[in-house]
This record gives C-alpha cells, structure tokens and sequence, in this order.
C-alpha cells in the first residue's frame, strides 16, 4: 500500500473474491507497518468488510495472499454476537488470559512457598518473569480503564452477555480487541456505537497507537482525527486509491483529481475529433481528385494521400485503444434524497409537553417538567450511552403519530418481507412507482423482490430513508441517522435535511452531520435529566 513502511505487520497480494462468478475485487494489494493509520472507505456494498474479513483470516479470498509478519498480534473488530452465555467480566479479561491465568498460579505457588516447599521456586520464577514482561501488574487497571472510557464500567461482571444491549455488546467487544496488545488492529465501523466522549478517547487512543491500523468507518471527524491515509474501494477502479491525510484532505483530493481527470478528458477528446476529422478531410480530398482526373500523375499523387490517410487513421486506432487514452472518468450512481414541500405551518409548536416521563421498560429513567419544540425547529439530542436520549425520542414519537421517524437499530424489521412489499406497507404507492423510488435509492432490479436479510446494513437504512423522506411528513425524528452511510450518501442526506423546511429533531454523535444540518437547541439528557444548552 505504501512503500515507506519499513516493518510490514500484515501483507496481502493479488487479493480476488467473487461470488457466483461476479467479481466483487479483483488483484487488491495493500501492506500495513508500523505508524500506518489507514482508514478504508467507499460506497456501501463494494466489499469493505469482506476485505477486512480476508485480512483477518475469518474469510478465504478466490485468489491471493495475506501474510502476517514476525511477532504480529492481530486485533479484529466486526459487528458479530458474542457468546451470550459468557459473562461479562469473563468476556473482556479473556483478552489478558495468560496474564490472569500466570496470576492465578502465583498466587498459589507463593501459598506452596510459605508452607516451606522450595521446589516451587523454580517454577515461581519462569513464571514471575513472564508476567512482569506482560506488564501483570497493571492489568486489572488496563481493564478498569478500558471498560471506564467505552462506557461499559457499570455493567456487573456477572450478567451474561445475553442481558446487555447490542450497543453495550459492541463496546464490550471492542474492549476486548484493544486489551488483547495488538500490532495490528482491523476494525470495522468501531464508533457506531459509541457516544461523543468515547469515540474522543479512542480516537486518541488510536492517534498515538504505533502499530498498524486499518478502520472502516464514515464518522468524518473520527477519521480526521485519528487517520493519515485514506484508501479508497471505489467499485470502479481495479486498485485501490490512496490518499494522504485524514477524511477532509481525502475529499479534496479527490475533488481535485476528479477535475484534472476530466479536464485532461475533454483535451484529449477534442484532440481525437480534430484528429478523426484531418484524417476524413485528407481522405477525402484524395478521392476527390482520384475521381475528378484521368491524368496519370495525378492519380498517382492522390493514391499516395489516400494510403497515406490510411495510415494515419490505422494510428489512430492504436491510440485510441492504448493507454495513453483516459478512459471517460466515471462514478457511482448517488443516492436521490428531496423531501416534498412542506405547507406553512398553522401553529407555532410541533409538541408541548409538561412532565414528560421519559421511560425504558417498566423504569422511568427521568421526568422532563416542561418540553417544547417549536414548527420548523431543529433539535439536536446529545448524551451519554443509556443516558436515553432514544427512550425520549420514542416518547416524542407516541406523542406525533404523524412523525416520519429514523430508528436506531433495524431490530424491529421482518427480515422475511420482500424490499418493495416492507416499502409499499409504509408507503402506499403503486408498485411501478414504488420501483422508480428504489431505484433512486440505488436498489437494482433484483433487489427489489429480495428479503430484508439479504440487504446490509447501508442498505437497510437507505431503505429506511426512503420510507420517511416519501411518507410526506412535517417532523422528522431521527436517531443516529448517518449510522453505516458512506460519504455520498451523508452528503445527499445533509443537502436535504439543510433544504427541509419541517421540524428535524435529531440523536447523533456525527459533529460533520450536526454542523451541517445547523441545529438551533440542542438538548443534552445525562445524570438522570435533560438541559438544555
């Protein structure tokens, strides 16, 4: 991937997958060493994560290689269950095992030590050794920071897995990864579900980390944090694209390449019609006089043009099929997001509320004595985890039947349902109109008819999306709603939030999305209350 990387960690080469004879990457090559901060970006559905399944050996690549080097750890963070049986404090001190087991042994050599038996003095030693190389001592204090700072800290060490959230589930797993020591981390979307203050601390964590990191993830002011090189699986291009810098310098560069690739185009387009068009004229002009005279000399001169004409013609079509031709510059087709124009609103508040109780099952996590939202607001919500900043945005929706809402988490769909039926149930169309709206938001012909389960997770909150933009609702509720997007995609969603003129309230940790949509009040629900600032 780059060539100044003096240690590769981790080495793939001519890396191919297909499926069902399609070819989803063809011939990738990258290598990560020490220092490299790579963030892996592009469309949905171009094969991020099964690439970074690949690295981590968790998938067989159709062709090509992946080697680790001398010494690497690799630490792999995906969105997957665990165990639901293991426990809590189980699952995230499994990442020290060695460490905790020489620990355990200590402890009972030292009891054989005290009773006078010397022959575990040996043993005692060797082992003593290791665990100081391990760094033992401070291991229970690794843990307890790691679970403070992603949120975790909390959570017994004796509830099952099974008894958390998903969210906590992702948090305790992503724990685990970052106790493990790794030389090399690949992790796939690690913020989604984090709030503001751990995805800080993990991206300063990362920044200083002096190992290799590869990262999937669409959360912009992460990246541009933490990364100092972006590769790009574009789906159009056979290699990948590399960038230097962060999220902010990767887009402007690719602006700027994108304008000189089309630029360089268009010269080069009007030099092959001016070309093609001497060559027509010089043919031409030969046969013209080959026909126009019965003189011997000049018939010659003509026939000399003409195959000389010819030659020139046969240049240009080796040039035109070498590569010293740019290629027409092509890109993705985006996602189409416009809301419909809202009527002027007849009165001044969406919502007025007193003693709003906001709960979470059975148990109120707090009252809001008074809450307001005013026609044509926008509310940003911000908060710790499990603070309940959705348990209040459900609130607000039981009270706005008419809210088009953006949920979290896809827990809630039949996976069962075909794509255009589960459209059609929310908004009754006709079906041929129903396919032109998904075929806005890039559902091909053959997903239409296909099961929910069968869609990614960016495709599922495409379809989401296009549910609440064309229900024709006033208020928008969303919750997280640039979660699993790529670039394009948020910056169709953010041209068309910003150009909506209804009433936008909003849970989001993404700061990009926040400044962009320009939010008015901002609500922060923590230590059992909401403020607002």
């Amino acid at each position: 991937m780059h060539a100044a990387s003096q240690l590769s960690y981790l080495k793939a080469t001519g890396l191919s997958l297909a499926f069902h004879a399609e070819p989803l990457f063809d011939g990738l090559s990258l290598a990560l060493g020490a220092g490299d901060r790579v963030a892996l970006v592009g469309p949905n559905g171009v094969g991020k994560s099964t690439l970074l399944k690949i690295l981590a050996g968790r998938l067989a690549a159709t062709e090509g290689r992946v080697e680790l080097g001398p010494n690497a750890r690799l630490g792999y963070f995906a969105q997957q269950v665990p165990d639901p049986a293991e426990t809590v404090g189980g699952f995230v001190r499994s990442a020290l095992a060695e460490t905790f087991d020489i620990e355990s042994r200590l402890r009972e050599l030292e009891s054989r030590l005290s009773d006078g038996d010397t022959s575990a003095l040996g043993e005692y030693g060797t082992l003593l050794e290791r665990f100081e190389a391990l760094d033992g001592w401070t291991a229970e204090a690794r843990v307890a920071d790691v679970r403070h700072r992603l949120d975790v800290a909390h959570l017994p060490d004796d509830a099952k897995l099974a008894q958390v959230s998903g969210g906590e589930q992702a948090r305790l797993m992503l724990a685990r990864v970052l106790l493990a020591d790794p030389t090399v981390l690949l992790l796939d979307e690690p913020t989604n579900h984090l709030d503001a203050d751990a995805i800080d601390w993990l991206a300063d964590f990362l920044a200083r980390f002096t190992g290799g990191i590869l990262v999937i993830s669409h959360d912009r002011a992460f990246l541009d944090r933490m990364a100092n090189r972006v590769i790009e699986l574009d789906g159009i291009h056979d290699e990948l694209q590399e960038y230097e810098g962060g999220y902010t310098a990767y887009k402007a560069e690719k602006q700027a390449r994108w304008q000189k690739l089309l630029l360089d185009y268009e010269a080069q387009e009007k030099q092959r019609a001016r070309l093609a068009a001497d060559i027509e004229a010089t043919k031409g002009h030969a046969l013209a006089t080959e026909t126009a005279t019965t003189h011997d000399h000049w018939r010659r001169i003509a026939k000399k043009v003409a195959k000389k004409a010819k030659v020139r013609e046969r240049r240009l079509e080796r040039e035109l099929q070498s590569a010293r031709w740019i290629a027409e510059p092509q890109t993705r087709p985006t996602l189409t997001l416009a809301f419909a124009k809202t009527k002027k609103p007849r009165h001044e508040f969406v919502l007025q509320a007193t003693d709003l109780a906001v709960t979470a099952g059975p148990r109120t996590l707090f009252t809001v004595p008074s809450l307001d939202i005013r026609t044509g607001g926008r509310v940003l919500i911000t908060g710790p985890n499990g603070a309940g900043k959705s348990s209040l945005l459900n609130e607000i929706a039981a009270r706005l039947p008419e809210a088009g809402v953006l949920p979290q988490t896809h827990d809630h769909l039949r996976l069962d349902t075909a794509v255009i039926d589960y459209f059609r149930s929310r908004v009754p169309i006709y079906p041929e109109d129903a396919e032109q709206i998904l075929t806005g938001y890039l559902f091909a012909e053959d997903q239409w008819h296909a099961p929910l389960r069968t869609l990614s997770a960016g495709e599922l909150r495409r379809l989401l999306l296009a549910i609440v933009v064309n229900q024709g609702a006033r208020v928008l509720l969303l919750d997280e709603p640039t979660n699993y997007l790529d670039f394009d995609s948020l910056d169709v969603i953010e041209r068309a939030l910003t150009a909506f003129t209804g009433t936008i309230v909003s849970v989001t940790h993404d700061r990009y999305f926040a400044d962009a949509i320009g939010f008015k009040t901002h609500w922060r629900v923590a230590d059992g209350r909401l403020d607002e600032d």
